[in-house]
C-alpha cells in the first residue's frame, strides 16, 4: 500500500532539510570589566597618558640635571635624563589619572623602587628592535596585571601615586617614561655620560 504525505508537509520537511544552521551566540556575562583603552593614530606607540605632549613641560629625553640646576624645586638627582617626565595638571593633583601601555607585551617587573616608588617594566618589540618600558611613579596597588601577563598597546596599567609619597618615593605627581634598548631590565633615571644616552630611545620621536 502506498503512503501518500500530504504536498505541504513534504515541502515544509525538504526547506527544514536545506536551511543552513543557524549559530547560538550565547551573551556575554554583564560581571565581565570592560579594559580602557588610549591610543593615538599616527604614532608608533600609544599615549602613555592623555595629552602627553602637552606634559612634557620641565624634564625631557636628554636633559642634564644638578641639585644646583633643575627645573623642579629640591633637586633629589643627577646627570642626563634617560626618559621623559609628563606632568600632572593642577586640577589632577587630587584625582585618579591614568596611565597606559605604549606598546604590547609582557610585563617582567612589578614593585617598588628608589627613585620612582612604584615601577612597572614591559617588554615589546618595536618595529622589530627589542625594548623594555619603565612606567614610574605608579600606584601599585592599581594595578591588576601580574608578572608575564601580556599588555595590550593602549590597555590601561593603574594610576599615577600620590605625589611627594611612598608611591613615588617622595617625589611630585607625574609619570617617568623610558625605553631601553634591548630586554635588559634598567632601572636608572639618570646616566652620568652622555654617550650612555644612545642607550635608550626618545619616547616623544615615536609619539609625534
Amino acid at each position: 500500500m502506498r503512503i501518500m504525505i500530504p504536498f505541504i508537509i513534504l515541502s515544509a520537511l525538504i526547506l527544514t532539510a536545506c536551511s543552513p544552521t543557524v549559530p547560538v551566540v550565547p551573551s556575554l556575562p554583564t560581571n565581565v570589566p570592560v579594559e580602557v583603552f588610549n591610543e593615538v593614530e599616527g604614532g608608533l606607540i600609544a599615549e602613555p597618558i592623555t595629552d602627553a605632549l602637552k606634559r612634557v613641560t620641565k624634564k625631557p629625553f636628554g636633559l642634564k640635571i644638578s641639585s644646583n640646576d633643575s627645573p623642579v624645586d629640591t633637586e633629589r638627582f643627577s646627570g642626563y635624563h634617560t626618559g621623559v617626565d609628563f606632568e600632572t595638571f593642577p586640577e589632577e593633583q587630587e584625582s585618579d589619572v591614568s596611565v597606559y601601555a605604549i606598546c604590547e607585551g609582557p610585563v617582567v617587573l612589578k614593585r617598588t623602587a628608589t627613585g620612582y616608588g612604584g615601577v612597572l617594566i614591559q617588554r615589546c618589540i618595536l618595529e622589530g628592535e627589542d625594548i623594555t618600558v619603565l612606567y614610574g611613579h605608579l600606584r601599585l596597588s592599581s594595578i591588576p596585571m601580574e608578572l608575564n601577563e601580556k599588555l595590550l598597546k593602549g590597555q590601561r596599567i593603574g594610576i599615577l601615586g600620590q605625589g611627594y609619597s611612598n608611591e613615588t618615593d617622595g617625589e611630585r605627581k607625574h609619570l617617568h617614561l623610558g625605553i631601553h634598548k634591548g630586554f635588559s631590565t634598567v632601572l636608572l633615571g639618570y646616566v652620568q655620560e652622555p654617550e650612555r644616552l644612545q642607550e635608550w630611545i626618545d619616547p616623544l620621536t615615536l609619539l609625534k
